[in-house]
């Protein structure tokens, strides 16, 4: 018994937490069949190994009575192994799946902001040279008026 208000356990809340989700997903088809599958490519995956060199070049499904071995303990306990094996190289690839995508929205974030931040410094530039128009103006007004100085080169002979 592991429910939390029948044991005074202090992880009795976390194990039964850790059974409800499991039974959850036992009870949904898709995720069963996903499961057997798995539990299929281990048992294969075990006869394929060094040490047992089954004949199993086109077989998914692995009748244990036809190979007993995986019906004794060492057996089962290889059979467990791999098939942990399986499921965290399939949450870690999916995890590296999800970072990449996450790392991917970041990028396009980043380059929408570059974007944005590129239209108000662009819109800021043209609001600035609008409104020191009148200063360009007025002092090549001013240069206008006074002349401007001339110089004129010497040529050495």
């Amino acid at each position: 018994m592991i429910h939390p208000d029948k044991v005074k356990h202090e992880h009795a809340q976390d194990a039964f937490a850790i059974l409800k989700k499991a039974e959850s997903e036992l009870n949904d088809e898709a995720k069963l069949k996903f499961l057997l599958t798995v539990i299929e490519e281990a048992r294969v995956e075990v006869l394929h190994g060094p040490r047992l060199k089954a004949s199993l070049d086109s077989i998914t499904v692995v009748d244990e009575k036809e190979y007993p071995y995986l019906q004794t303990t060492q057996g089962q306990a290889q059979v467990k192994e791999k098939m942990k094996e399986i499921l965290i190289e399939m949450e870690l690839r999916k995890r590296r799946q999800m970072k990449k995508e996450m790392e991917a929205e970041g990028a396009e974030k980043r380059k929408a902001e570059e974007v944005v931040n590129e239209r108000k410094r662009k819109a800021e530039d043209a609001k600035q040279w609008e409104a020191s128009r009148d200063t360009r103006v007025n002092s090549w007004r001013d240069f206008q008026k006074k002349g401007g100085k001339k110089v004129k080169k010497i040529r050495k002979s």
